[in-house]
């Protein structure tokens, strides 16, 4: 499938050393997506990281070791890594919202709406503490996607999400679009390597 969810009440746990690894298609399937309510736990370490990427990249691995592939001038060869959560957002581009500070929402760029307003999509909220759960070594490799004109997936997309989420040790390396995309909220990020990336490296919106 094109987008994979954690839905609202469910916890996703990634096991260190884990490797997410999607067969390229026409129009780069294989996006992972955390709905406003849901968690993920991503915890990997220095020796074991966590890996999303693709097979033609894992096809150049030796006995399945990542330290042995061969850097390829690639991206769009699988979406990317999005969480959605319930702080702040300052968006008054959409109909509902204002212009002051207030509860504002907003859809997330990159991801496909199945009907109008679909929850899976939408993120903001006034939970400025909201957890979304931790991420840390985890390496995000020749991802992205192109949806439309100013519509792409990032190599991992943050809308909303609180200081309660902890994300530490993160690696984009060549994405079609930004690194690391971030539209309000108050997540606090520490350890952060960002490299062969088509648009921004590092890229924040609607007040962060």
């Amino acid at each position: 499938p094109d987008q994979i969810y954690v839905q609202p009440g469910a916890s996703l746990t990634i096991e260190a050393g884990t490797v997410i690894a999607s067969t390229p298609t026409a129009n780069g399937s294989g996006s992972l997506a955390v709905t406003r309510g849901g968690k993920i736990f991503a915890n990997g370490t220095q020796e074991s990281p966590i890996i999303f990427t693709s097979t033609n990249d894992t096809a150049t691995w030796v006995d399945g070791d990542p330290k042995t592939g061969t850097w390829r001038e690639a991206a769009n060869e699988w979406g990317n890594l999005t969480i959605m959560g319930r702080a702040y957002v300052s968006n008054s581009f959409v109909d509902g919202n204002s212009a002051t500070f207030g509860n504002n929402e907003s859809p997330m760029e990159g991801l496909i709406p199945d009907f109008a307003g679909d929850p899976n999509t939408i993120y903001g909220g006034t939970d400025d503490d909201y957890s979304a759960g931790a991420l840390a070594y985890v390496s995000i490799r020749y991802g992205g996607r192109v949806v439309g004109l100013a519509n792409e997936l990032n190599g991992l997309s943050l809308g909303g999400i609180g200081r309660g989420t902890d994300i530490d040790h993160i690696e984009i390396m060549n994405n079609v679009d930004d690194g690391i995309e971030i539209w309000g909220g108050t997540v606090n990020l520490r350890y952060v390597n960002i490299w062969n990336i088509g648009d921004d490296s590092f890229d924040i919106d609607q007040g962060w």
